[in-house]
């Protein structure tokens, strides 16, 4: 059963209620088409909307209005909404913030409601308070971005070259793309991968190449997991190094980062293979403890074996004397 967060599922809804509002009529079907969402999910966010959306005292003025005719959507917002709105310097930059970063999500229609609005805000604040607000999620190649999202919403499959950073290996897979997501400021395409026979959650900007194949594929009603866990590690390292490590906890999703107050910091995150904690823990040099916590073992061997590892490849492949 899907696992969705609260606030993924306002992101959700703010994302497909601009859309309709601007395509009244259209039909259940083509919604979930457009935003990559089960038909339940759907009916769902509308049913919320329709109860929970408005403002005290909850007059019809203050609600908003779901209609769903013969499957085709209607929304009308409650007066309130249609007033203009007198907010703070430092209001109008947040939102003008979250409506950037909600602007950038995959399937927003790029000449909508919310668009618009995000431009006027931005010409509201002036060109420099505006430029200022910058949002970047992930340096994903277009192209490949690109044909992901066609795939997504074409229903194909898809051949992806993938670099798997925690194996240390490129492989190449055939995909049926379910979505494309935002997350801790990265592009992720969810996907159930044929050679995993499973459910898998693929970096973008790790996807060298992407090809849309000609096999179409009929998606589930719902997916195991509306946000997989992105270590799917069953091993928790706990590293404690000197400050300077501090950007171990800013380039990988970590579980606790604390400043332990004598120049030090512990670092506890999850590690999805052991080729990537070897490197991690060689780039980060000698004064490191690192203690695997499901066993409470040290990992300074998992170093001393990488690195012997290392010295012997240089001893093998280092030439030898030469002969006069």
């Amino acid at each position: 059963m899907s696992r969705v967060t609260a606030t993924e599922r306002v992101q959700r809804i703010l994302a497909v209620l601009p859309w309709i509002l601007q395509h009244q009529g259209a039909t259940v079907e083509e919604i979930c088409r457009r935003f990559g969402v089960g038909r339940k999910e759907l009916i769902d966010d509308l049913e919320f909307v329709f109860y929970y959306v408005g403002l005290h005292p909850f007059t019809p003025d203050m609600l908003a209005e779901v209609t769903i005719d013969d499957d085709r959507v209607t929304v009308h917002l409650g007066d309130y909404f249609r007033r203009p709105l007198r907010l703070s310097h430092q209001e109008a930059l947040g939102l003008l913030a979250a409506g950037r970063a909600l602007a950038a999500r995959p399937g927003t229609d790029p000449d909508g409601t919310l668009q618009r609005a995000v431009a006027k805000l931005g010409a509201a604040l002036g060109e420099g308070a505006a430029d200022a607000v910058e949002v970047a999620l992930g340096e994903a190649d277009p192209e490949v971005l690109a044909t992901t999202r066609r795939a997504v919403a074409d229903r194909l499959q898809l051949t992806i070259d993938y670099y798997s950073y925690g194996r240390d290996e490129p492989t190449t897979r055939t995909v049926d793309p379910y979505q494309v997501v935002a997350r801790q400021g990265h592009w992720y395409l969810l996907a159930w991968c044929h050679r995993a026979e499973g459910e898998r959650l693929f970096r973008v900007d790790r996807i060298r190449a992407a090809r849309l194949e000609h096999t179409g594929f009929t998606p589930p009603a719902a997916t195991t997991s509306a946000w997989p866990d992105l270590s799917e590690s069953p091993r928790t390292v706990e590293i404690v190094a000197p400050s300077s490590a501090a950007w171990v906890a800013t380039t990988y999703p970590c579980d606790e980062v604390t400043e332990l107050g004598d120049g030090r910091v512990r670092i506890v995150l999850p590690v999805t293979a052991t080729p990537w904690l070897e490197r991690l823990l060689l780039r980060l040099g000698t004064d490191v403890d690192a203690t695997d916590l499901g066993t409470g073992e040290p990992l300074a061997p998992v170093t001393a074996a990488a690195a012997q590892r290392i010295l012997a490849r240089y001893d093998r492949d280092a030439p030898g004397p030469a002969h006069l």
